[in-house]
């Protein structure tokens, strides 16, 4: 099963909220989906021994920032919790809505109102209502996403299919 799983291609975010204090938590995600065109809204998973979920469920706002290809050292610091304290002291971030954090050069930044949540095992799958979008300007908004398979960074530039 673990084999399958890391055979499916997903993309890396960076989700990041704020606590009632004010301090900012971030993870890196590889779950988080679209969901809905109706109403827009992102679905996003994230373990309960994750340091932003007592965020989350705090604030109920959360934000996705799609990481692109050339980042990739974002991931480790978001990724170790050895890191944790170093987070946002590399990158240029600013603030969105809700205060959420964000970063400046994300391919794109889905700023979510948390809607629904639903506890799994050691995850709850969070269901955000997309408040606000921030497109990348940098390199005229053309640059690659980080995409994960089987344990590390692919790239899909020049192929004609993905």
């Amino acid at each position: 099963m673990r084999k399958a799983l890391r055979g499916t291609a997903v993309n890396v975010s960076i989700l990041t909220t704020r606590d009632r204090a004010g301090i900012n938590h971030g993870i890196a995600v590889t779950t988080a989906v679209p969901f809905s065109t109706y109403r827009p809204a992102m679905i996003v998973a994230v373990k309960h021994s994750a340091s932003a979920y007592p965020a989350i469920c705090e604030s109920n706002y959360f934000c996705l920032n799609q990481i692109a290809a050339d980042e990739i050292d974002l991931l480790d610091r978001f990724s170790r919790s050895d890191l944790r304290a170093s987070r946002f002291t590399t990158g240029r971030w600013s603030l969105g809505p809700h205060g959420l954090p964000y970063l400046d050069s994300a391919t794109t930044c889905f700023f979510c109102d948390v809607v629904g949540a639903h506890a799994h095992e050691d995850q709850t799958v969070f269901i955000g209502r997309i408040v606000g979008v921030r497109l990348s300007n940098e390199d005229g908004g053309v640059r690659d996403p980080l995409v994960w398979i089987n344990g590390r960074a692919a790239t899909l530039a020049g192929r004609e299919y993905a």
